[in-house]
């Protein structure tokens, strides 16, 4: 695992520094923070299929990409991103439209409302045909004290989790 930099960008958090994200292989599409929105690509394999009449993504995989848009999303909206480890999802809603078809899944998450403690996230997630496959609404838990400092060189074998929290 990637020790979280003194000046990490969001690009390096999201693909090479949370396990679970790089496991999954999600990439960063685009990200703004004035606009309070990243886009995440998924690509769709074998071992993330559902339905495998239908060659369908399962839920389980399309609800962790919504998770890990929105939480991209409101790391985005930290003025610090050494602060990320302090965004902890705390709510999260699925809601399933259609089902998803082709080699990509791909997740626009919009920050709808960002506070001092939470961060309210909306998340679509579309397919190859730009078929709205799935919404997703998100509450974010943020505390900012440790800027993430007691991450700085810590890697999975020190036995510090994505959450900043000791494994």
């Amino acid at each position: 695992m990637t020790a979280l930099a003194k000046d990490p960008d969001l690009k390096t958090l999201i693909e090479e520094v949370i396990p679970f994200n790089k496991l999954l292989g999600v990439k960063v599409v685009a990200a703004d923070s004035g606009a309070g929105t990243v886009v995440l690509e998924l690509p769709m394999r074998h071992d993330l299929i559902g339905n495998v009449m239908k060659a369908m993504p399962h839920g389980g995989a399309i609800s962790a990409l919504i998770d890990m848009a929105a939480g991209a999303a409101a790391a985005l909206s930290l003025e610090d991103l050494r602060d990320a480890p302090g965004v902890a999802t705390i709510d999260m809603r699925v809601d399933y439209l259609a089902a998803g078809r082709g080699t990509n899944l791909r997740a626009k998450a919009t920050v709808m409302r960002s506070g001092r403690r939470v961060t309210v996230v909306r998340v679509d997630v579309t397919d190859d045909d730009a078929t709205l496959l799935a919404l997703g609404t998100a509450a974010f838990s943020i505390t900012t004290e440790s800027h993430g400092s007691a991450l700085a060189g810590a890697t999975a074998a020190d036995g510090i989790g994505a959450t900043g929290e000791e494994g």
